[in-house]
């Protein structure tokens, strides 16, 4: 007969059986963090590379559109020849002729081969449809002081003139070109084909700067006062002077007839190049590309006429900063500087102690002045 209390078999982990469970437990926990670690690490370079990509794109096809659009709505070189150029504007702070202003479609402004140094490029249109008309006055131009009844100009006739805060080139033989802003337009009551057009000095802001300066400020700049031999206008309308450079690591634009405030397009951008493509003279095709040094630093009105293109390259810098593989003391992400184009301005990053631990990529096109080349400035 069996026993009232039989003795049952005891059930359970042994101390061995927990420990090869623990060591299971904490190796595939290790082998999980690791693939998730490296997904991470793709998804941020994947992100980042797509960000460098957007970044890159953006900028070129916003200077692109821009050199695009250069030269349209204002006077060919032939037709109103410039020996000198007057410009003003004032924002409340600060005042003087208008930076950067370039007299051409397109200016480009050498930026060295200094360590960090990026160009900076100045694009140059107007809205009118009507630019190259030369509209004679119908008496000598007195612009000092502005706003003046012996001042206003009369145009012997109104047709397609911009409204009242649109901009003119006033000149004569002499060949001197004063850009004037018009504050008002009246009625001619002495030619019904005419209207008196003022262009009053006024106080600038900084959202709303003045492009008139006083018959003081005149005199203090050395501007002309009257305009004797075939006194003449040439309308602009709305007027741009757009200015694309790098700073602080982020593309920027400045426009010089509008609020003037600086406006950062894209970030991460740490280099600008750029170079005209020029033509022989009477010709309308590049054989030559040429830094804006030298002689093109300021080209003079018959190398002007001979920039027939712009080649420009933005270099983008990802967002993500690499580590130092293993035991390696300095990163190693990025061992050679990018290259603009072949045989382009050399790229040199090394002002940044870190810019071997991003990666970079080069954006870069060549743009064809179309309003140059249609008007024909050979």
């Amino acid at each position: 007969m069996p026993p009232l209390h039989p003795r049952k078999r005891q059930q359970g982990f042994g101390l061995v059986e927990t420990l090869v469970g623990m060591v299971v437990g904490l190796v595939a926990t290790i082998i999980i963090y690791q693939v998730i670690s490296t997904y991470e690490g793709i998804k941020r370079s994947t992100t980042s590379g797509a960000d460098t990509q957007q970044n890159g794109i953006f900028s070129l096809a916003t200077m692109e559109r821009d050199l695009r659009a250069a030269g349209w709505g204002i006077p060919t070189a032939a037709i109103m020849p410039c020996t000198e150029y007057f410009t003003y504007y004032s924002n409340g702070t600060a005042s003087g002729p208008v930076p950067n202003f370039p007299g051409t479609p397109v200016r480009i402004a050498d930026g060295g081969v200094a360590a960090g140094a990026s160009d900076s490029i100045t694009m140059l249109w107007g809205t009118s449809i009507r630019s190259n008309v030369r509209n004679m006055l119908l008496q000598n131009a007195t612009i000092n002081p502005p706003g003046t009844s012996a001042a206003n100009l009369q145009p012997t006739s109104k047709v397609a003139l911009s409204g009242v805060g649109g901009f003119v080139w006033l000149t004569d033989d002499d060949g001197r070109c004063t850009l004037t802003r018009i504050t008002a337009s009246d009625v001619n009551p002495a030619n019904a084909n005419s209207v008196v057009l003022s262009h009053a000095a006024a106080t600038g802001t900084a959202t709303q700067p003045t492009y008139n300066p006083s018959g003081t400020v005149m005199t203090d700049l050395g501007w002309p006062t009257s305009f004797t031999k075939n006194p003449r206008i040439y309308d602009l309308g709305t007027f741009t002077q757009r200015t694309y450079s790098v700073t602080g690591g982020s593309l920027v634009s400045q426009d010089f007839f509008s609020s003037m405030t600086q406006v950062q397009l894209a970030n991460n951008v740490v280099s600008l190049k750029a170079m005209y493509g020029i033509s022989d003279a009477n010709s309308q095709v590049v054989t030559n590309w040429v830094r804006a040094t030298g002689a093109w630093a300021t080209p003079t009105l018959a190398d002007a006429r001979r920039i027939k293109a712009v080649r420009i390259a933005v270099v983008v810098r990802s967002p993500l900063k690499e580590k130092a593989e293993g035991d390696a003391q300095a990163c190693l992400t990025t061992t050679a500087a990018p290259e603009s184009w072949p045989d382009g301005p050399a790229i040199d990053l090394s002002n940044d102690a870190d810019w071997r631990c991003y990666r970079y990529r080069a954006f870069e096109t060549i743009v064809p002045l179309r309003n140059v080349l249609w008007a024909n400035l050979s």
